[in-house]
Order: structure tokens, then sequence, then C-alpha cells
């Protein structure tokens, strides 16, 4: 029997194959925060689920939000998750490079990426370097073009693939277990939540075009 598991995600996400035990809340076009509003209105049920994967945050850089927002809105999402399920696992995964407007975003999404690594650490949350498989420095731009489609946002087959053996891989029933097992108590679990997307030492907050 599959553990129970959740995926929260945007339009990139809606073509993936079925993922075993895997419970999908597709919304097309969705800011964090449309996500964080099913959630408090409980339209998204996370009662004895195990593990959640989070892939949302585009649609904020299109929306020209900066990256401390997003960080505010990812922070109050992964509150309001262990709120509704203290034991729950949660995944973030990074946003993906932005073809159709990467001029412009190219910056803001590298930043992102960055600071949710850092706020994910020593907090029970896992950060899935999602973007690693979707750039190459070796290509023109930076980035492997075939695995999006013609209009540069959404992923071609091929890139479809990609994101989903990624997933399906964080959704294995044996990671899981295994993440499981070096999971703190559920009291401290709160703890970490509380210092969750706190202030980032001034030190690792991004200065520069460094790569992802």
């Amino acid at each position: 029997m599959f553990l129970k598991k959740v995926l929260l995600a945007d339009s990139i996400a809606a073509d993936l194959d079925p993922l075993p035990g895997v419970e999908r809340y597709i919304i097309r076009g969705a800011v964090i925060g449309d996500f964080l509003t099913r959630l408090m209105d409980n339209s998204i049920n996370l009662l004895g689920r195990d593990a959640i994967l989070l892939h949302m945050g585009t649609n904020n850089v299109a929306q020209h939000h900066c990256a401390s927002w997003v960080l505010t809105d990812m922070g109050n999402m992964v509150r309001v998750i262990r709120g509704k399920n203290p034991g729950i696992q949660i995944v973030i995964s990074g946003i993906l490079p932005r073809l159709v407007d990467q001029a412009t975003t190219e910056k803001t999404v590298k930043e992102i990426n960055k600071l949710l690594a850092i706020a994910s650490r020593d907090t029970n949350v896992v950060f899935l370097r999602s973007f690693n498989n979707y750039c190459d420095g070796k290509e023109p731009r930076g980035v492997k073009e075939w695995l999006f489609a013609r209009d540069g946002l959404h992923l071609s087959n091929a890139g479809t693939k990609t994101l989903h053996q990624m997933f399906r891989v964080q959704f294995s029933d044996r990671n899981i277990a295994q993440r499981k097992s070096l999971m703190t108590s559920g009291a401290e679990q709160k703890n970490r939540c509380e210092r969750f997307f706190d202030e980032i030492p001034p030190d690792e907050i991004p200065q520069d075009d460094s790569p992802q």
C-alpha cells in the first residue's frame, strides 16, 4: 500500500503522468497565495498525508513579485502546512527557467531559488533543485531549450518526463521513509517552523548574477 502524498503545482506540472499514491492539485496561472487560500479554507486536505511537494512561484515572477515577497509567501505556506499536519514531509521544488522572458526574469528566479535553498536548511524541509536538470552552461542561453514548449514557459514532452522522474523519486515510499526516520519530534518541528524563512544572514543574500 502506497503512502499518501500531495502535489500542489501550477500548470507547469499539469501534464505529468500519474504518480503512485499522489493526489494532485493543479491550479493554472496560480501564485503561491492562491494555494495558501485553498489550504486555509480546507479545499486541500492534508489530514493523514505523509508528504507534500510544492512546485509553484513562476507566476509570482511573471507578476513581478520580488524575491523577498515570494520567500514570505512560501514561508506562510510551510507554516500553514505544518499547522494542519505537523508530521508531513515538505519538499519545495525550485522555480524553472522562464525562456519566455528570460532577459528580465533570470536574475529574480536565481535569487528566489538561492533564498529558498538557504531557508530550507535544518528545517525538515527538502529543497529540490529541479532547475539543475533544465540548465546547461554550454548552451547559448544557459538552458536546455528542447525541454521547453514553444511558448518558452511550459514544458515539452521531454521536459515533462524530466520533471516526472524527479517528482517520482521524491515521492518514492523508500525516500519518504528514510527522511521520516531523520525527522525531529512534533514539538521541535514547530520550533523549526517558527524559524523557517526568518531573516536570511546578510552575507548569504544574492548580490550578483552567480549561477543557481
